[in-house]
């Protein structure tokens, strides 16, 4: 028979083996699970650092695109631009080992109207606000486009129902970039109404820095700026339309000085159906002929002032896939003398 003290040992001893194999099965378990943290911490480190290499290497071949484009651009003739050149082609590339694809597209930024061509032309505010003479060549050129857009609802009404409502879009937009306080006329807006909106704000009394602030503007409904986006660019106030590669609807914003009203979409068509057999004017004066051939008038009295045959401004866009990391790259170059440069960048993920 054993003791009371030899049963009390085995007792405490099997207790003591059951605790101890209670915290082994724990450590096992905390080791797997730490195991299994690590591994995975370590799976996204490399999934992280792919991504980070990946990202600079996509990053790398934005500007290598840049530098592309510029030393492909040097080659142009600088006197004409029309689509038909190579730089009107879009050009996909695959990089070695499959590693992915680039694709570059030039666009010729003076293929768009101008928005700061409007500035730092005053109007004459003792004429009537339907007197073409108040306005610039290029101010003429906004009032008839505004009247080329076609409302959501039915494309076949005007989106702007005339020269008056264009006129008072057009007398906001002067002065949103004017530096004094007095209004343009009554479609007019400075500092006192901006500031008194639900969400008040300042004029900004310069030049537009990008179309997207044109939404500010007193008149830019969210419907008009859809309509206008696609037709717009911002930059030096003298820049022009190139008619070789601007929108058709430009053709219709042509007309003699002393109408505000678009042609319509008829003589529009005719217009540019009179280009040279080549595909493009090679001068502006060449353009007379065939405004004469369409209107029966003169070419010396039409709004071709802002028109140009050349192109100074080009945008860039270089898409990059490397892996599962995309990127796309906007660049604004300069054509200068003697070679061209960017004056301007944009980056993002994707288009």
């Amino acid at each position: 028979m054993k003791s009371p003290n030899v049963k009390s040992i085995t007792i405490k001893s099997t207790r003591e083996a059951g605790a101890v194999l209670i915290m082994v099965i724990l450590i096992v378990a905390l080791v797997a699970g730490l195991s299994i943290k690590f591994a995975g911490d370590y799976q996204l480190g490399l999934i992280r650092a792919e991504a980070r290499w990946h990202g600079s290497q996509a990053r790398a071949y934005l500007f290598s695109g840049e530098g592309a484009a510029i030393k492909f651009l040097a080659t142009d003739d600088a006197n004409t631009d029309y689509p038909e050149e190579l730089w009107g082609q879009v050009v996909p590339v695959e990089l070695p080992d499959n590693m992915g694809n680039i694709m570059i597209r030039i666009e010729d930024a003076n293929s768009r109207f101008n928005l700061n061509s409007l500035a730092g032309n005053p109007m004459d505010p003792a004429k009537s606000s339907l007197e073409p003479t108040r306005y610039s060549q290029s101010q003429r050129m906004f009032i008839r486009l505004l009247q080329t857009l076609p409302s959501e609802e039915d494309p076949n009404m005007p989106m702007v129902s005339g020269p008056d409502e264009a006129v008072a879009i057009l007398e906001a937009i002067v002065d949103w970039t004017d530096v004094d306080k007095m209004p343009s006329g009554s479609g007019g807006a400075e500092d006192d109404f901006y500031l008194s909106q639900p969400d008040p704000y300042q004029a900004a009394n310069m030049t537009f820095r990008s179309i997207e602030e044109l939404q500010m503007v007193r008149g830019i409904s969210p419907q008009i700026m859809r309509a206008l986006r696609p037709f717009l660019t911002a930059l030096e106030p003298n820049e022009r339309l190139n008619i070789n590669t601007m929108h058709e609807v430009f053709f219709r914003c042509i007309n003699v000085a002393t109408d505000l009203t678009p042609l319509s979409r008829s003589q529009a068509d005719a217009l540019r159906a009179e280009k040279p057999t080549n595909g493009f004017y090679a001068n502006i004066s060449d353009f007379d002929s065939a405004w004469n051939k369409v209107s029966g008038a003169s070419g010396a009295s039409v709004d071709k002032n802002e028109l140009t045959v050349n192109t100074k401004y080009f945008w860039l866009t270089t898409a990059v896939q490397i892996g599962d990391q995309r990127r796309v790259g906007r660049s604004l170059l300069m054509r200068g003398a003697p070679a061209f440069k960017v004056v301007r960048r944009e980056e993002g993920s994707a288009e």
